[in-house]
């Protein structure tokens, strides 16, 4: 190998940021070694600001509080995460599962049977229920084995603390104590946890069944004090329960009292339990749990770098260990696909998440996760100009200049944050158009004045139901269901639904007018910055927002659900919306000063937009070859609606094919290409939407052809450019469609 060859390997960006994400793991060093600062000012989490938000979005305390907090953490006044995995546990009496994955987990309240605690699932994928024609599927809650004890009866209070990004911690007291060194168990909720931990002091552990007990081993002895039992379900199914006490050397003995009941024998007991599935069919990998028993993670750190071309996030886990043993953790199928496997050990564990495939465990407590192709796209299409014909200019153009004159205030100020932000941003389009394309000095002047007097409402928030900014959960959002009493008005938003679909059509039309009026943006900066602050916080630094409200790094996509519980947990059914919100921040981040908070806000969200790219193709858009979803549900070609526990193909508002495709394409902007590949396109138009098309008589089609326009450009121009009747989605303009069509 050559010199030159050896200085450009270790020079390039994917050496160089393995390199400093790893300097401190491989060499011990000193955390002010000027190396391993330089690996944190890589960093791209720096918060966009620390100021209050405007005082125009009037404080308030929600009318839902969050339950269960820990009354010692609720004195910090942190700020509570919404959307996330574990948010079931936080509203409606904690009566719905949560969904860590692999395992789901389910506060048992004792009321029913006088035993509280946490019941465990795992659905094997052959016992997943399919509907008719394999249009939905879902994997049914089964509490095979409920973690609890002797103490614990229907008086048992449920207290919650450390909600973040990747976890929260839950802890079971009998009584209304929140002495912390009363008798408990305390169990870290963790996204991935190979083990579920039970933390005992003072207790008398008892384990329960919905499936029911067949057989419960003689204990094992094992290294470092650790004592194993396996169970055996009726069900046919493997768990393993380990136990280590606190002074190393008691031994927790069990015994099966009741076809559904197993319980201690030996006292109260100090120390840790942990559950764990054995994979169906691979009896092997039960000795990598006895490896890494009496290790377990309590939390995750999160590091996010860009280095132009390459980005890569880090996922450390903070771990607690009784043994010294190694960390185990699964990793759902997108994590396995981009990781830098050099620092972790693959084992040959296995098991099924509800929704997103199969999971696979690992060993090693830092997570490298890296994406090289992040996008280079702007406001418009690469190479556009080069495409356009005369004839298609002054056709669009044309037509632009109806969209125009078009009153751009009476169609955007409705009564939903939603319809309202669709409108403004598709007008923002044709002011991009006018500007930058047609370069159509005066025609883009009234445009952009027409769409600055717009906005103005929203950005002075005297739109029909103006936002506020609750002081409870610490967030911004619609004051419609408390002005109508209705808590779905604006679907949700009052209660942190759909954050990043509404607020993303308003980010996107900020951008735009910015690039075209810097001083506007300026002037309307903090507006702008509040909204994204609100769905995308990038640091625990800003003491006004959580962190990351939509976006779930380890499930790689946002959710949509806010503070409403669900049996099936969170959901997510607009992808293209979903990636539309980070999308608009990058050119909002690209528009904006070079300041060190928006370079890394920008660098940011290109790193999320990879991230999303790929679980988008692993889970909602599904080529006919697509290894991670079940191959029964592939016809369907999209996930229709994902929940933490089933797919659905359906929407929430209609049961045509043209609109579960549909919501999976809005709206048609540079960056859907990233996400849907002219192989995934071909398909879905082949299999779904070329028979139907002549069926077809609303404002979906639009969007079928300009999505379609990716492979067949001159089909999707020639339909718009003869139909000029035809009904056009509410986020789509003419000039838009034929632009994008004549240039694709």
């Amino acid at each position: 190998m050559s010199r030159f060859l050896i200085i450009t390997l270790f020079l390039s960006p994917l050496f160089l940021l393995t390199f400093f994400s790893y300097y401190p793991y491989i060499f011990p060093i000193n955390s002010q070694h000027p190396i391993f600062r330089r690996t944190s000012s890589l960093s791209v989490l720096s918060p966009i600001s620390t100021s209050p938000p405007p005082a125009f979005f009037k404080s308030f305390n929600h009318p839902q509080r969050p339950s269960n907090l820990d009354p010692e953490f609720r004195k910090l006044g942190i700020p509570i995460p919404t959307n996330k995995f574990y948010t079931n546990l936080l509203v409606d009496n904690a009566q719905f599962p949560v969904y860590p994955l692999p395992y789901a987990l389910r506060f048992e309240s004792g009321v029913n049977n006088g035993l509280s605690g946490f019941s465990i699932s795992n659905v094997d994928e052959e016992n997943k229920v399919f509907g008719p024609a394999a249009s939905y599927f879902y994997s049914a809650y089964t509490p095979s084995i409920t973690i609890s004890s002797k103490e614990l009866q229907n008086s048992t209070k449920l207290l919650l603390s450390n909600p973040d990004d990747f976890s929260i911690t839950a802890r079971l007291v009998s009584n209304n104590s929140t002495n912390p060194t009363q008798p408990q168990i305390t169990l870290p909720i963790v996204r991935g946890m190979a083990f579920v931990t039970a933390q005992y002091r003072k207790m008398s552990p008892v384990f329960e069944s919905g499936v029911g007990f067949n057989v419960l081993s003689s204990p094992i002895k094992l290294n470092h004090g650790v004592i194993k039992y396996k169970v055996t379900l009726a069900d046919g199914s493997n768990w393993l329960i380990y136990a280590i006490n606190d002074d190393g050397i008691s031994i927790l003995r069990l015994s099966k009292t009741k076809l559904n009941r197993i319980e201690s024998t030996s006292g109260v007991f100090s120390g840790i339990i942990q559950i764990a599935k054995v994979p169906k069919g691979n009896a092997a990998g039960e000795s990598v749990y006895d490896k890494c028993a009496g290790t377990f993670a309590t939390k995750a750190l999160l590091d996010v770098q860009n280095q132009g071309n390459v980005g890569s996030y880090t996922l450390s886990w903070i771990t607690t260990t009784k043994t010294s043993a190694p960390l185990l953790h699964y990793a759902l199928p997108h994590h396995i696909t981009s990781f830098k496997t050099s620092f972790l050990q693959e084992t040959s564990l296995t098991l099924t998440s509800p929704s997103t495939g199969q999971m696979k465990a690992y060993i090693g407590s830092t997570w490298l996760l890296v994406e090289s192709s992040l996008n280079q796209i702007s406001f418009l299409p690469p190479n556009f100009a080069s495409k356009l014909t005369p004839s298609r200019i002054n056709t669009i153009k044309a037509q632009a200049i109806k969209d125009v004159s078009l009153d751009f205030k009476a169609l955007s100020n409705l009564d939903t944050t939603y319809f309202s932000g669709k409108a403004l941003a598709k007008f923002g389009l044709v002011c991009l158009v006018v500007n930058d394309v047609l370069k159509d000095k005066t025609l883009g002047n009234t445009c952009l004045s027409k769409l600055q007097i717009a906005m103005k409402a929203f950005i002075s928030n005297t739109q029909q139901y103006p936002l506020r900014y609750d002081a409870t959960w610490k967030g911004i959002v619609s004051s419609a269901a408390f002005v109508t009493k209705n808590i779905q008005a604006d679907f949700g938003a009052s209660y942190y639904n759909d954050h990043h679909f509404h607020y993303g059509y308003f980010v996107y039309t900020a951008a735009i007018i910015r690039h075209l009026n810097e001083s506007w943006g300026a002037a309307n900066a903090a507006w702008v910055n509040s909204l994204i602050r609100d769905v995308s916080n990038p640091s625990k630094n800003d003491p006004y927002f959580p962190t990351f409200r939509s976006f779930d790094w380890f499930a790689g996509h946002s959710w949509a659900s806010g503070i409403f519980a669900s049996q099936d947990g969170n959901n997510e059914e607009s992808t293209s919306e979903d990636y539309n919100f980070f999308y608009a921040t990058k050119l909002w981040a690209q528009t904006s000063p070079k300041t060190v908070e928006m370079s890394n806000l920008g660098k940011l969200m290109d790193v999320i937009l990879a991230v999303e790219s790929r679980t988008v193709k692993a889970y909602f858009l599904l080529e006919d070859e697509n290894t991670v979803q079940p191959k029964a549900f592939l016809p369907n070609k999209v996930s229709g609606i994902l929940w933490e526990t089933k797919l659905d193909h359906t929407t929430f508002f209609s049961q045509q094919i043209e609109a579960i495709q549909g919501i999976q394409m809005i709206p048609i902007t540079p960056i859907v290409p990233y996400f849907r590949t002219k192989r995934f396109i071909s398909e879905e138009w082949s299999r779904l939407l070329s028979p139907i098309l002549p069926f077809i008589n609303n404002s979906w089609k639009s969007l079928l052809y300009t999505n379609h326009a990716i492979v067949e450009p001159n089909t999707a121009y020639n339909f718009f450019a003869s139909n000029s009747s035809v009904q056009l989605d509410d986020g789509l303009s003419r000039t838009w469609a034929l632009f994008w069509c004549a240039v694709q």
